[in-house]
């Protein structure tokens, strides 16, 4: 299909290069049917060269065309210039000026970046960005809104937001930071209870995971905590070896698709799994690649879920580069874990639901996921996490 749209497109171009009549091109060696929308683009668009009481501004036509189609395809596709593509990329790097939020193609926040002067500045996930530095984000794409956020370090940004629980929307004045992603950390709570914190899921965290739980079963830890809380997501590739380091055997997650059959992923048989007694914290702005792992060790019963529900995000996004620099990222498919629960908009539901107390002296639920293990396993007194 996307060879056809860009022959089309390409065929159009030559025919107005050359003031060409384009009614009843062919494509593929087949003349468009009367009734075929490709052929009210083709007429569209010749009127438009022709007629409109300006003179055409080609690139500026064509794009807005194929932002449209997108535009109507759901909410997680887009047609990313490239400019914005570099952009997208860059974030991947790990090094980037900006304020450390994740946002949604609506710009509701998916999760502030811990550490960060979005989190700093207590921006909440659902939280709504209505305006940047006064300009509205009405109609503005989710790459548009990323790049105004984004800027040299000790520069300021302003955003409006709307909250779910405000009458009123609230005014955020951030001073942007070079946002340097510690993708993994760990620590030792205690003795005991081994820490993994992952802040998103770009290359190599399954790895790094993985090397970290060897490491802590050597120090001779007897319990895990894995903190998936306000991680958006990321490679899917990732969320699947990340899962091996805890699930033995079998299926982790499978796709989706149109046209082709299922995808089923297994465990990565490379990765040493562990038994170590397990707890898994979630929040709203666990997403996607952190949903796909919960959700698999919840089905296989391998660990608790502690927290709250997560976010929800059940499809899955690829990236077509094209030729001159731009890219489309598109759903092109819908993941289920391995129980065949599509999690989209419902989310994770936690086996323990535990709020966050922002009025707590530290981390409330970090806590009472020390505490259950304590409880449950080690039989000692708990110990506040700090």
């Amino acid at each position: 299909m996307m060879k056809k749209i860009r022959l089309v497109l390409l065929v159009v171009l030559m025919f107005l290069v050359v003031n060409t009549y384009i009614i009843g091109v062919e494509v593929q060696g087949e003349e468009l049917p009367a009734d075929s929308p490709l052929r009210d683009f083709q007429e569209i668009l010749y009127l438009i060269n022709y007629y409109h009481v300006d003179e055409m501004d080609l690139e500026k036509t064509i794009n807005g065309a194929i932002e449209g189609m997108v535009d109507s395809l759901d909410p997680f596709s887009e047609y990313l210039s490239p400019e914005e593509y570099k952009e997208m990329q860059i974030e991947f790097e790990g090094e980037f000026g900006g304020i450390g939020i994740v946002v949604n193609p609506d710009l509701t926040i998916v999760s502030p970046i811990k550490g960060t002067p979005g989190d700093r500045a207590d921006l909440r996930p659902e939280d709504s960005i209505i305006a940047i530095d006064g300009r509205s984000t009405e109609d503005m794409t989710q790459q548009k809104a990323v790049n105004l956020m984004r800027g040299e370090p000790g520069t300021t940004v302003d955003l409006t937001i709307e909250r779910k629980d405000l009458e009123q929307p609230i005014e955020v004045h951030i001073v942007r930071e070079l946002i340097e992603i510690p993708y993994v950390e760990t620590k030792m709570i205690g003795d005991d209870i081994a820490y993994i914190f992952i802040a998103e899921f770009v290359k190599d965290v399954g790895q790094k995971v993985n090397e970290a739980v060897k490491e802590f079963e050597a120090q001779g830890a007897r319990a895990l905590i894995l903190d998936l809380r306000s991680d958006p997501g990321g490679l899917f590739t990732e969320a699947v070896d990340v899962a091996s380091s805890f699930i033995s055997s079998g299926k982790v997650v499978s796709i989706k698709q149109r046209f082709t059959e299922d995808d089923i992923y297994g465990v990565n048989t490379s990765f040493r799994h562990t038994d170590l007694p397990l707890v898994v914290l979630i929040n709203e702005g666990s997403a996607s690649a952190s949903e796909i792992v919960a959700g698999a060790i919840q089905d296989y019963q391998r660990g608790i879920i502690m927290g709250k529900t997560s976010f929800g995000k059940g499809t899955v996004q690829s990236i077509f580069p094209m030729e001159n620099g731009s890219a489309l990222k598109m759903t092109t498919g819908r993941y289920y874990t391995p129980d065949g629960r599509f999690i989209h908009e419902a989310g994770i539901q936690p086996d323990q639901e535990v709020d966050f107390d922002r009025e707590y002296d530290g981390d409330n639920q970090l806590d009472a996921a020390v505490e259950y293990i304590e409880e449950t396993y080690l039989n000692n007194n708990f110990k506040k996490a700090g």
